[in-house]
């Protein structure tokens, strides 16, 4: 039986706050300097801001000699594969997170979610699954 991992989801009620940014920021750096296996859920529906940054970096990379060689040169220091961004919705992000591990025999130490705005409260699609007690009054 696989471990379960932490699921960590960032949220704001107001969109343009950094989510999408803070989200890649603590996922590159818990996998590429603290060594989890970490996976991303895009839920950022409509936009998807974090799997489109991805595929920005790989069309730049494709197109620059300089990138190309960069990267090689990261990939030999580090040994390491750049983390899986999955993208979802709020509605389908569990279902899309384990069907993406069956189907990829994945292992995560952490999942971390990007989201649109909300309007209270935590993402509902992580609700279930998170050990967090809101303030009371709240």
């Amino acid at each position: 039986m696989k471990k379960e991992p932490l699921l960590i989801a960032f949220a704001s009620q107001k969109g343009g706050v950094g989510k999408s940014a803070f989200t890649v920021l603590v996922a590159s750096i818990l996998h590429y300097q603290k060594g989890l296996k970490v996976g991303v859920v895009d839920c950022d529906s409509p936009q998807h801001s974090i799997s489109r940054m991805r595929d920005r970096d790989i069309e730049s990379v494709q197109e620059s000699d300089f990138l190309k060689v960069a990267l090689y040169r990261q990939h030999e220091q580090i040994r390491k594969r750049s983390y899986p961004v999955i993208k979802s919705n709020p509605e389908k992000a569990i279902e899309d997170l384990y069907r993406y591990i069956e189907e990829q025999d994945a292992v995560f130490d952490v999942v971390l979610s990007g989201n649109p705005p909300q309007r209270r409260g935590c993402p509902y699609h992580f609700r279930n699954r998170l050990h967090f007690h809101p303030p009371k009054g709240r």
